[in-house]
């Protein structure tokens, strides 16, 4: 077993530096036909990868921690150095498992590197700790280096990972989102209010949302809507996804086709009628790609917490657990469960193959 200690030097004859082999990890992530990562600057993975260089490029003595767990053991201890010996920059195929503990250390009002407005917490930790293991495997996997030094730490010392029970929002604060989602009369609004609308009542997958293109968008004869004369609204969606399950066509309510119909009018207006063509996306960010997992996660727990601050005191008490598309998805899917809708229908709602994909919300029925 290699010791934690011993850097992890690769012997190429040309090394990436710490932001190239990002870039390469983050391509090949990114270009997976399957479940692929978001690529876009906001999507969070290059502040916490930039923050992991810059903990291993700093001086600092080494009895002050730093990072984000001060729990965490590995398998092997570094020798003890002299107090006042400063730690030696390195750079990242010189990590071992003790950098990747130190940088896990938790300290008092820390902030989250990829959401500074956030602390820190036991989810943000492992999701740090998956980041890294990920990266340095792409590493491995090229020969670049030796060892993963992030998995180096004894699995019962990891971050504490997830316990696989899907969250929901309370009943009260689900019947009461709607009186807070944003009204279309604004370019922001308009595409906030139907994408909260899509989430809340079609259960969409957040990933769903965000590859939606205005070709989907069908009319009352589930035909291209064209967005003209009499038909004005669109009645149905088509989700275009890659399993056999998520091909599927979903009815419009009211609200949710005439918000899709503002937002193609700001947008239009805003952008230029090419936006609003067959191929682009319903849905863009302020530099014209896909809108980013953070932008979505923000448009969603800003009207959760909204509603949930606007509710009466005794219902406040619990404290959100998560406030992103995911458990609005979850949500919906646990209220038309709750109303007597079978398991089958749910899941050709919902797009996946077997009732197995629901046992996440068990506790909840």
């Amino acid at each position: 077993m290699t010791d934690a200690s011993t850097p992890l030097a690769a012997a190429p004859s040309h090394i990436l530096d710490g932001l190239e082999l990002f870039q390469d990890w983050l391509a090949h992530e990114g270009s997976k036909s399957w479940n692929p990562l978001d690529a876009s600057p906001d999507g969070g993975y290059e502040h916490v990868w930039t923050a992991w260089l810059g903990h291993l490029a700093a001086a600092r003595p080494p009895g002050k921690r730093q990072g984000v767990a001060a729990t965490l053991s590995v398998k092997h201890k570094t020798p003890a150095h002299p107090p006042s010996s400063p730690r030696k920059s390195k750079t990242w195929h010189e990590a071992t498992a003790v950098d990747v503990q130190r940088f896990l250390q938790m300290r008092a009002g820390q902030r989250a590197h990829h959401q500074p407005e956030r602390q820190v917490s036991e989810v943000t930790r492992r999701r740090y700790w998956r980041l890294l293991e990920r990266v340095y495997e792409h590493a491995l996997m090229h020969g670049w280096i030796a060892v993963n030094p992030a998995s180096g730490l004894e699995h019962g010392d990891r971050p504490a990972s997830e316990d696989g029970k899907g969250h929901c929002l309370p009943p009260l604060l689900w019947q009461s989102l709607p009186r807070h989602f944003p009204t279309a009369d604004g370019y922001q609004d308009a595409r906030d209010r139907a994408i909260v609308l899509l989430l809340y009542e079609l259960a969409l997958a957040p990933e769903e949302v965000r590859a939606l293109l205005w070709r989907d968008l069908l009319d009352a004869a589930q035909q291209a809507w064209a967005a003209v004369g009499g038909q004005n609204r669109p009645g149905f969606l088509r989700i275009d996804g890659s399993r056999a399950a998520q091909q599927r066509v979903l009815p419009l309510s009211e609200n949710a086709a005439q918000a899709l119909a503002d937002w193609r009018r700001f947008s239009s207006t805003q952008r230029g009628p090419s936006v609003v063509d067959g191929e682009h996306l319903v849905f863009y960010s302020r530099r014209g790609g896909p809108l980013s997992v953070r932008m979505l996660f923000h448009v969603a727990s800003q009207i959760i917490q909204r509603a949930h601050q606007a509710l009466p005191e005794h219902a406040q008490k619990a404290a959100l657990q998560r406030v992103g598309p995911q458990v609005l998805r979850n949500t919906a899917i646990v209220q038309w469960l709750r109303a007597g809708r079978s398991e089958l229908e749910v899941i050709a709602q919902i797009g996946v193959e077997s009732t197995r994909a629901l046992r996440h919300l068990q506790h909840y029925l």
